[in-house]
């Protein structure tokens, strides 16, 4: 099948605006990828009795299976046991999936951080009247995510990445639109082609900023 670029072309007005569609499901996933990540990391770090343990298998069943599996056992499995998820729309599924998914990958990025930072530090800290918690929030994590961000980074460009698994259970974002492109004209790889391009200068534009926080970062401290 020959390429043709004027239906290569004419995809892009019809992709473009699932562009925000695909960057509001990513930053709604991160947000709660970044939240779990946090707990399960401080929980994993200071080996919190019990806890740990399951955070450990959490952590393990996360890491080691592939994600449209975990999408499917949710979408197709667990969601119609829940009553409040039943009628909820696809998109919450993709969303909580690759939160939890996500937040097992960050949570050894934050784990990391967490151990970067001198633990006398934290220690003075409780020994001038701080509570583990104030000594955490104001001590530990705000040098912890100076170490973290290059890693959260890479973790959010994953995370636009993964919501292209969403068309799997009727999500429209790019790649579904990309799909419906192709099945109304045909032109399978023109369509698909337009997506990953849209796809490819989304993600270089995110490393450019990724490398001016980055700096930023660096010449604060």
């Amino acid at each position: 099948m020959n390429f043709k670029f004027d239906i290569f072309i004419e995809a892009f007005p019809d992709i473009i605006p699932f562009i925000w569609t695909t960057l509001i499901l990513a930053l709604i996933a991160f947000t709660l990828a970044l939240i779990l990540s946090v707990i399960l990391a401080i929980i994993v770090e200071y080996k919190v009795p019990v806890l740990f343990q399951i955070i450990k298998v959490y952590i393990s069943f996360f890491r080691s299976t592939p994600m449209i599996s975990q999408l499917f056992f949710f979408y197709f499995g667990v969601t119609p046991m829940i009553p409040f998820l039943k009628t909820a729309p696809p998109t919450i599924s993709i969303i909580l999936v690759l939160g939890m998914n996500e937040a097992a990958f960050m949570a050894e990025t934050i784990r990391g951080a967490l151990s970067s930072v001198d633990k006398g530090q934290y220690e003075a800290a409780l020994v001038t009247g701080m509570t583990e918690l104030q000594a955490m929030k104001r001590i530990v994590l705000p040098q912890a995510i100076r170490v973290a961000i290059p890693g959260l980074s890479n973790s959010f460009i994953g995370t636009i990445k993964g919501t292209s698994l969403g068309f799997t259970i009727g999500v429209v974002e790019i790649m579904a639109e990309a799909k419906l492109i192709s099945s109304k004209n045909y032109r399978i790889m023109e369509a698909y082609m337009a997506a990953l391009v849209i796809y490819w200068i989304l993600i270089a534009i995110l490393e450019r900023g990724q490398k001016w926080l980055e700096k930023k970062i660096n010449v604060a401290y």
